[in-house]
């Protein structure tokens, strides 16, 4: 009987220390799936919380919302990760397009250059001769009245902006929706959460605002543009699809703009669709332009003429293209549609029925937009813009 109980005993000390392995090895191999899984990375873990679905097109500035000031902190940490890891790339980019002359327009940029070493109202009158208006210019077509254009971006400058923002959407972090109507673009700050603070991206963007919309928009808008109106900056990109016939795919792309204004007192829309990027439509059409001499409050709410001859009109983009206009000055984007949806040219492109824009609206401190004109003694002198 005692044998017995020895052997039942000795079976059942064997059976605690081999549960006792089993748990010990199980714990280990959950420690080493935890270590697999668990990063330090700011980077690993923004990519793995995955993009909040913008749906909305109109009045969603603050669509998700909380997940951007919950995770923003985050990921604007992931950014500067990135960005670090990426830095031989971004200087390669950086150094195809070291002369500043190699991706603006050189003679307007020769010309604001002068303009600010001798301000003169003679040679802010070059600067001026350079921006289409009311007259056959630019992709040769009549610009409505107070909305004017220029060739801004040569073919390398696009192509330096675009391997930008394309290496960027590649990096796996959520990004935010560029504004409250468009869905599909981002945010270039360093400040904003959700917004891409990649420095050679921001740079760029406030280059071109200190060098061609502040002052352009000065010089054109003298009546409507003060010293404090245009301090502060929101910029973003834009892009519309007109490739997909689906219509689930066809609810999901921005194809259009209804028509609205602007969160600033002036807005520069450059065209960043390569030389053999084609799209077809996507027109972006103006109201009357919004007069100084009867101004009032309630302006802000009316709706302007939509006849031509009270300065209306439409507005085609060609690459490398920009427009500046006030931000009061109603306006939308008309549909797009593929170039090629019933061919299968040879010649189609990738990206062929898209088009790509980079916006920048300019403001006073904390957001705010004068809408109201300035009288001719309150104006900046040709020194002062």
């Amino acid at each position: 009987m005692s044998y017995i109980i020895a052997n039942l005993l000795f079976v059942a000390v064997l059976c605690l220390w081999f549960l006792s392995c089993v748990v010990a090895y199980a714990q280990q191999g959950s420690a080493a799936t935890d270590a697999c899984t668990s990063t330090d990375s700011s980077l690993e873990r923004a990519r793995l919380l995955g993009m909040p679905q913008a749906i909305e097109t109109q009045n969603a500035e603050f669509e998700n919302d909380n997940f951007w000031n919950e995770h923003g902190s985050l990921i604007q940490q992931a950014w500067k990760e990135w960005e670090m890891e990426h830095a031989t790339t971004l200087s390669d980019f950086d150094n195809d397009v070291k002369e500043q002359e190699g991706w603006v327009n050189s003679s307007l940029l020769k010309a604001i250059i002068d303009a600010f070493t001798n301000p003169s109202e003679e040679s802010e009158a070059a600067v001026k001769s350079l921006w289409t208006n009311n007259s056959k210019g630019t992709s040769n077509q009549v610009m409505p009245k107070g909305v004017y254009a220029t060739q801004l971006l040569s073919p390398r400058g696009i192509s330096y902006l675009r391997n930008l923002l394309e290496l960027a959407s590649e990096s796996g972090i959520p990004t935010r929706r560029p504004n409250g109507m468009n869905r599909h673009g981002m945010i270039l700050d360093s400040d904003v959460h959700g917004a891409v603070p990649v420095q050679p991206i921001v740079k760029i963007v406030e280059e071109i605002i200190d060098r061609i919309a502040r002052p352009v928009g000065r010089m054109l808008f003298q009546d409507r543009i003060g010293c404090e109106d245009d301090v502060d900056y929101y910029a973003f990109t834009i892009s519309y699809d007109g490739t997909t016939t689906n219509t689930r795919s066809i609810q999901s792309k921005d194809m259009e703009l209804k028509e609205h204004r602007d969160a600033s007192v002036v807005t520069l829309n450059i065209n960043l669709n390569l030389p053999e990027e084609n799209y077809g439509g996507s027109e972006v059409f103006f109201r009357g332009y919004p007069p100084a001499e009867s101004w009032s409050s309630s302006d802000l709410f009316a709706s302007n003429s939509k006849d031509e001859e009270d300065g209306g009109g439409t507005v085609t983009f060609s690459p490398g293209m920009a427009i500046i206009h006030l931000g009061s000055h109603r306006h939308g984007s008309l549909p797009i549609n593929s170039a090629h949806s019933n061919s299968n040219s040879e010649g189609k492109q990738p990206n062929d029925g898209k088009r790509f824009n980079l916006v920048i609206w300019l403001f006073g401190t904390l957001g705010d937009v004068r809408i109201a004109p300035y009288s001719k003694d309150e104006q900046l002198s040709a020194s002062q813009r």
